[in-house]
């Protein structure tokens, strides 16, 4: 089997993972705008929390966004996660860097306000229609967020006119297989490559200095993992007084099973980071500077 049926294999089975985790929750069926605030009021609900402050996935995601603007903001810079969501990202930036968040879902600002407080100042916002002033930021964040929007052209635009020149960017992009499934489910209109992600920015007016490890592998191997687990806290979980995946284990087992999976995949995990991104079709997490 060649590596590109490998990683397409893989790619669909990530797709029928997402289709189990996504029943019950309201799909996005069109693009007006009352649909498309239901479907975004709703992306996330309580249990996702915890996913977001312990999972490995997220956790290696925070850890590599602090990693990558280690040393590269002054003290008092000021710093815009555009699509905060439940605010997970912000949460683990070190200081001292003035925080704000913007997102779409006021639900999701609600949840940012309870859990930061002052350490972050939030607002309701589109990617496209940032409310700060041109050249005003120090730094931006954009994770996940350009592929909900029809024309990620103009919001690519928007994260380079808030920017100053020279500030820096985090942004990431799905790198997975494009099936139309994914705009009922999560509301995105398309997926990238490495290529695509960068010909994006530069004609937004950014280069990217980096291609950061986002791990396809070992995420592609955790996913499943984390699938079996979650069917087993499911299934078992009620006679162990949990069924969160995060928490779940065999009573005979002297740790989680999640925390088993991952350190099975220790070696998976070193082997990827040791990877050369900037040649990989899949690297679409990118540090970029505003020229």
């Amino acid at each position: 089997m060649s590596d590109a049926t490998r990683r397409r294999l893989g790619d669909y089975v990530a797709l029928v993972l997402l289709e189990l985790a996504k029943l019950g929750r309201r799909p996005l069926r069109s693009a007006s705008g009352a649909d498309v605030k239901r479907f975004y009021e709703g992306f996330f609900e309580e249990k996702d929390q915890e996913a977001y402050r312990q999972d490995p996935r997220m956790v290696q995601r925070r850890e590599t966004i602090a990693s990558a603007l280690a040393g590269r903001l002054p003290p008092g810079a000021r710093l815009l996660d555009v699509g905060c969501g439940l605010g997970d990202v912000l949460a683990g930036l070190p200081g001292p860097v003035r925080l704000y968040g913007t997102d779409l879902a006021e639900s999701s600002l609600r949840s940012v306000r309870s859990r930061l407080g002052e350490q972050a100042r939030v607002a309701r916002a589109a990617a496209d229609r940032i409310p700060f002033a041109s050249g005003s930021l120090d730094a931006c964040l954009c994770l996940e967020v350009l592929e909900h929007l029809e024309d990620d052209a103009a919001a690519a635009r928007e994260l380079a006119r808030v920017l100053r020149p020279g500030g820096w960017l985090v942004a990431a992009v799905p790198y997975t297989y494009y099936w139309p499934q994914y705009k009922r489910l999560m509301g995105h209109f398309r997926h990238y490559t490495r290529e695509s992600f960068a010909a994006l920015l530069a004609r937004a007016g950014f280069a990217v200095e980096a291609y950061l490890p986002n791990y396809p592998r070992w995420h592609q191997s955790f996913t499943r993992r984390y699938a079996g687990v979650r069917v087993q806290a499911f299934l078992f979980g009620r006679l162990w007084s949990t069924t969160s995946p995060y928490a779940y284990r065999w009573p005979w087992r002297r740790i989680g099973a999640l925390q088993a999976a991952s350190r099975r995949l220790e070696a998976l995990h070193a082997r990827d980071r040791a990877l050369d991104y900037a040649a990989l079709p899949t690297s679409t997490f990118v540090l970029a500077r505003r020229t």
